[in-house]
């Protein structure tokens, strides 16, 4: 153990529609006390302030200001972790709002050389704040897998696999265009922040598309519904993050949108597509599933996430950073 104390924290209301940051927090606590750290999620189960070493804050958004502030406050160290991806600049007094969170901050956490640039085109980041920590997966996605659990909620065969929150930054209508042009089944799972949008989702989809909401982090559900899928899609007009790189540990061939992220983590390890072409992407979903370099690239990436990625490989040397850190 290292004696260290640590409370993960995030703004009030990043729960009230369940997506990607909630894996994120789980799979980094459970990656930190792997390590011999003492990390607790905010809220019921969690101790006083006090109790802590520092705190690891996920997001700037501004309904987090609070408990940063009070951490500030009783001199507790806030490693911010801003997970954040614009696509456009944001607003001047978003800048000035965020730019003051950056320089109370302990330091600067971000988890790729793409995200930290995206980020300091628009925010002034002090170079000596910065620590860039790979995205960890869960070991758990390394150990066996359940088949047939999928088949109690989904009687999809030979499907195309999306998971994320249906919104139209995750350009999931296009996927269901290419779906259709194939005669492909597909299933995404995460339910909907976009209402209108997911209903129109839901009416071009042909019958052999499978809408599921919510699947828990982590869980033997989520882990049989990759392990049963032929491929992974997303199409996202932001950098698909911690879904691809469990698909990639899962030994599953990815297609996703190009970018500096998807180059930075997978290489020419994947099917790179269009965000605004169905045909174009109908054609990278082919490629994937009948290429003969198929097997070489899914191994290939696999070797390459696991050994950057696994929490076993990140966690100890995260640890004994932050442990230096807070002293």
């Amino acid at each position: 153990m290292t004696g260290l104390k640590l409370l993960l924290t995030t703004y009030s209301t990043a729960f009230t529609i369940s997506g990607g940051g909630e894996s994120e927090l789980v799979q980094v606590a459970e990656m930190l006390k792997a390590s011999g750290v003492h990390a607790d999620i905010y809220g019921i189960g969690s101790r006083p302030l006090s109790f802590y070493d520092g705190v690891i804050h996920f997001s700037v958004h501004a309904d987090g200001e609070a408990i940063l502030r009070e951490a500030t406050r009783r001199s507790k160290p806030v490693f911010l972790w801003p997970n954040v991806w614009w696509t456009e600049a944001p607003s001047d007094n978003e800048i000035e709002r965020i730019g003051r969170i950056t320089r109370n901050a302990h330091r600067l956490v971000f988890k790729s050389q793409a995200e930290l640039d995206n980020f300091a085109r628009y925010i002034d980041v002090a170079a000596e704040k910065v620590l860039v920590v790979p995205t960890c997966v869960s070991n758990r996605f390394l150990a066996p897998v359940d088949l047939d659990l999928m088949s109690t909620i989904c009687s999809a065969n030979d499907f195309a696999l999306c998971l994320g929150l249906i919104e139209p930054i995750k350009n999931q209508l296009e996927l269901i265009r290419a779906l259709n042009e194939l005669g492909m089944e597909g299933v995404f799972v995460g339910g909907a922040r976009d209402d209108e949008y997911y209903r129109r989702c839901v009416e071009e989809a042909h019958p052999g598309i499978t809408f599921l909401p919510f699947v828990q982090p982590c869980s033997a559900l989520l882990r049989s519904i990759i392990a049963n899928c032929s491929v992974m899609v997303e199409a996202s007009i932001d950098p698909p993050g911690r879904s691809s790189l469990e698909g990639a540990i899962m030994r599953k061939p990815l297609v996703i949108a190009d970018g500096p992220w998807q180059r930075e983590h997978f290489d020419d390890g994947v099917w790179y597509a269009p965000t605004d072409s169905a045909h174009g992407l109908a054609n990278a979903i082919r490629q994937a599933i009948t290429s003969t370099e198929r097997e070489q690239r899914v191994q290939e990436t696999w070797t390459r996430i696991t050994d950057r990625h696994s929490a076993s490989t990140i966690g100890p040397g995260f640890a004994e950073m932050l442990a230096r850190e807070s002293l």
